[in-house]
This record gives structure tokens, sequence and C-alpha cells, in this order.
């Protein structure tokens, strides 16, 4: 079997109520690797998770969707002065980012949440770029942002409880699902 085909039957499995052990120790050892049979079904969101967290994804949704307003306002302003079409495209980009993160979230992608986080905690020293010239402004920055990734990071536990930080959990060297 193929990838392609061990990822179908995984996935018809889980949506006959198999649980997840049970659907892990099936396809363990075979043509896919154990850490990745682990991410494919810890990455997998159950119904049940998705209709409980709906209301704290739909905030996140909202909050990047105003982001990507005023990314597209920034970008279009910090352009203005060379021509319109730098302006347009400074605009796109500035919006377009937060905007692929919310389809992300929207989709329940896994790797979207853990991207975010990633990406935002690798970029935190520069937050602190102007923090002499201005250093309230500079706080409250870091202080939103800190809180948005925390926020993410959280909402990925609780959506998807079976994924550690980066990969799948495991304890004493086995993978763990919550059944």
């Amino acid at each position: 079997m193929d990838k392609k085909e061990i990822k179908r039957q995984l996935d018809e499995m889980l949506d006959a109520g198999r649980s997840k052990t049970d659907t892990f120790k099936a396809f363990s050892g075979g043509a896919v690797k154990d850490r990745v049979l682990a991410y494919w079904i810890g990455s997998r969101i159950e119904p049940a998770l998705r209709k409980q967290h709906a209301r704290k994804v739909t905030i996140l949704i909202v909050l990047f969707c105003i982001q990507a307003l005023i990314g597209a306002l920034i970008g279009f302003a910090l352009g203005w002065n060379s021509s319109v079409g730098l302006a347009l495209v400074l605009a796109l980009i500035g919006g377009a980012i937060p905007l692929l993160f919310a389809w992300g979230f929207y989709k329940y992608s896994a790797q979207t949440y853990t991207v975010f986080v990633i990406l935002t905690l690798s970029q935190f020293s520069r937050l602190f770029k102007d923090y002499a010239e201005d250093p309230v402004a500079t706080l409250i920055g870091v202080g939103l942002t800190l809180a948005l990734v925390f926020y993410v990071a959280w909402l990925k536990t609780k959506l998807f409880p079976d994924l550690g930080f980066i990969g799948s959990k495991k304890i004493k060297g086995q993978f763990v699902f919550s059944n």
C-alpha cells in the first residue's frame, strides 16, 4: 500500500468509530513510519472537540481578519509614497499572510497552529526593536503578540490533545492517544 491508500484507510477506520490506539496498531510497522502515522492520527480533529471549541476558533479567525485589515492598510500606507503599484503589492502581502493563517484555523489544520507559534516566537526579538523610542507602545505590542501566541498554542492543545508542541505525544517511547 502507498501512503495515500494508508491515509484513506486510516480516515475510514476513524470515521467508523474505531479507536485511535487500535487504528495506530493496525498500521504500525508498515510502509509509513510510526511517527508519521501518529501525527496523521493526532492531527485529525474529532467532531466533538470541533463543536466544543468552535466559538474560540471563530474568535481567533476574527482576530486574524482584523490583523489582515490592519496589515493591508499599513502596507498600503507604506507603499503610497513610492507608487500605487508598490502600495497595492504591500497591501496584498500585509493582508494575505494573516488571511492564510485564518483559513488554516478555519480548516482546523494542526500544522497552521504550530507554524504560527514557531514563526511568531522566532521573530520575538524584533518586537523590541523600537523599545528605546517608545517603550509603552512596544510593551503593549509585545503583550498583545504574546497573548495571541499563547491563545493559539492553548487552543491547539484543546483541539488536538494527541499532539505535543511539534509532533505526536510520546510517553516512555510509546505514542499515546486519547480515545
